[in-house]
């Protein structure tokens, strides 16, 4: 049985003649006779009964016309939820991040869609690593994903800009805008857990400024290292836009040009209608990111 069958038998009825169908279908009349005739067939019953005086429904295609308009009144039902997703209008969308950037990044973006699409549901799921990111996009669980460059990708991909890597402890206001690495060093440092991305961060910057830091604390959270350095523990390394406003004062660049970590919105296969006009506005508003042109002279970048 198919779709245009039922539409076919629906506008006959409406029309009460082959005549009037065919000619509001724009279909030939025989066409639209062999259709019937398949249907009937496949039902194993006569529907429609032809006269001089037009047609009569049988008993059967009395019954099939009350549910054959049920099925016409679901399929517009079905297209105008296609429809109201396509435009924006309705829907959930999954998108995928680390924490830092969700609660940094983020939240205009979000402030953004809800007053551009109120009729959806943003569903914002954050990971620890990066890794267990990448993991769970390649598992469907998202339309899209934002973070650190993803290794190996073959999906769709771009950069939305570079975010600062800050050293934070207890600094002196006479000391310099940033750490020298021989103070780096030195220090004592809040380290981070395995699981958490921000100790891969570490490690880089450690290999890139040949130190290897004393690690007397680790955690896996990047608010626990925020407090543990303010508190005077150690110094820690933290993306810029998770330092709260009121306490820049204890923080650092790393060396004169700074550290950068790019990040990146992608996906595992084209994004649906719904994901592509979040990524579309990742690229459009202004995010609290550093462009690859506006980069310091000798920033390091990850």
């Amino acid at each position: 049985m198919r779709l245009r069958q039922i539409e076919y038998f629906v506008a006959i009825c409406e029309a009460g003649s082959f005549t009037g169908a065919a000619a509001r279908l724009y279909v030939a009349q025989p066409s639209l006779s062999q259709q019937i005739r398949a249907l009937e067939t496949e039902l194993g019953a006569t529907l429609i009964e032809r006269s001089n005086h037009g047609i009569r429904l049988t008993t059967a295609g009395q019954a099939f016309l009350v549910e054959a308009n049920k099925i016409l009144e679901s399929v517009v039902q079905a297209r105008d939820s296609v429809r109201r997703v396509v435009e924006g209008r309705e829907g959930d969308l999954h998108v995928l991040t680390v924490r830092s950037i969700a609660s940094g990044i983020l939240p205009s973006t979000i402030v953004r869609w809800r007053s551009l699409y109120p009729g959806t549901v943003l569903r914002l799921h954050d990971f620890s690593h990066k890794q267990d990111l990448e993991e769970a996009l390649r598992n469907g669980e998202g339309g899209l994903a934002i973070g650190p460059r993803p290794e190996g990708w073959s999906g769709p991909i771009q950069s939305l800009g570079y975010e600062q890597m800050m050293v934070i402890g207890q600094h002196r206001p006479e000391d310099l805008a940033w750490i020298e690495p021989s103070a780096l060093a030195e220090a004592d440092w809040i380290g981070f857990e395995s699981e958490q991305g921000m100790s891969e961060v570490l490690t880089w910057l450690a290999d890139r400024l040949s130190f290897s830091p004393k690690v007397v604390v680790r955690t896996g959270q990047v608010a626990a290292a925020l407090l543990l350095a303010v508190e005077g523990v150690g110094i820690g390394v933290v993306p810029e836009n998770a330092v709260p406003a009121g306490w820049s004062r204890h923080a650092r660049r790393v060396t004169p040009g700074g550290a950068y970590r790019e990040l990146f919105v992608y996906a595992r296969t084209t994004p649906s209608q719904l994901a592509q006009r979040y990524w579309d506005m990742l690229t459009e508003i202004e995010l609290p990111l550093v462009k690859k042109e506006d980069l310091p002279a000798h920033a390091l970048t990850l």
